[in-house]
């Protein structure tokens, strides 16, 4: 009887020991960065270029990776040796700097330059804010709009994008944006310029808001004079962005943590030079 009681509690401590170990699996960990560029292409940020991004199951870009990331072979191989751009857990929202060859991108990425995404119950629009001078029309807003208007069992909606395109017509925020982004409030190809977010794209976003998923904007486009801002609106809808700033000991990623049992997600900035004791 001994033996058979001692038996039945082993296999109870083996069960409850299997679902502890069932339940860190189901824990994701998500890297968004961007700005990571020098001046002298192709190198990045020295400290970006030393992370193991392996550990992480996403890694989200913010753009402007190389000073012409798309110039030539040698770039695109020198930042997917770093970043594995063509792995579909490498999302990349397209900077100005970016730019230069499509079809290259298109090539070593496997993707159109704005696309939509769905991992772990969190579904993704990739989108590029440099095509139409910061604003979401024509086949980009049509994708958009597919994706919003069908969207039921995620949990959370996340939008990557480069240019801080939320800043312009936002009465808090507009004040702000010659602080905090790399590219100013103006008509030039790397700023902030007029555009569609608030009339077109945020009532979309708000519909998603009141189905339960929860929205989260992220943008790339800053490190030079900040490395990190979050902002929430009155509905509920974050706007975040991070970048680094190469050279600088005090740059900071966001580090997201997805609870994808519990459908919650988290995050935090983390200075770069961290990274790699996660």
């Amino acid at each position: 009887m001994n033996k058979i009681l001692l038996l039945m509690l082993f296999l109870f401590m083996l069960i409850v020991s299997c679902r502890k170990d069932n339940k860190v699996e189901y824990i994701n960990n998500y890297l968004h960065l961007s700005h990571t560029r020098t001046d002298a292409n192709p190198d990045m940020d020295s400290i970006v270029e030393t992370i193991d991004y392996s550990k992480f199951d996403m890694l989200w870009l913010g753009g402007d990776l190389a000073s012409v990331t798309s110039i030539d072979d040698g770039t695109m191989i020198y930042v997917d040796s770093i970043f594995d751009l063509g792995n579909s857990n490498t999302l990349w929202s397209l900077g100005n700097h970016d730019y230069g060859d499509m079809n290259r991108i298109e090539t070593f990425t496997n993707r159109p330059p704005f696309y939509a995404a769905h991992k772990d119950g969190i579904t993704f629009i990739v989108l590029d804010t440099q095509e139409s001078a910061s604003s979401i029309i024509g086949l980009q807003k049509d994708l958009f709009e597919s994706v919003v208007d069908t969207i039921e069992e995620s949990s959370h909606l996340v939008l990557l994008h480069h240019k801080l395109i939320w800043m312009y017509g936002n009465a808090d925020l507009e004040p702000q944006a010659d602080t905090i982004s790399n590219g100013i409030l103006g008509d030039c190809s790397y700023c902030i310029n007029p555009n569609n977010f608030y009339p077109d794209i945020y009532p979309k976003l708000l519909d998603i808001k009141q189905k339960g998923i929860d929205v989260i904007c992220i943008a790339g486009d800053i490190g030079k004079k900040e490395s990190e801002f979050e902002y929430l609106t009155p509905e509920g809808i974050y706007f975040l962005a991070s970048g680094v700033k190469a050279g600088e000991l005090d740059n900071k990623a966001l580090l997201f943590t997805h609870d994808v049992t519990n459908k919650s997600l988290y995050w935090e900035y983390k200075l770069t030079s961290d990274l790699d004791a996660q």
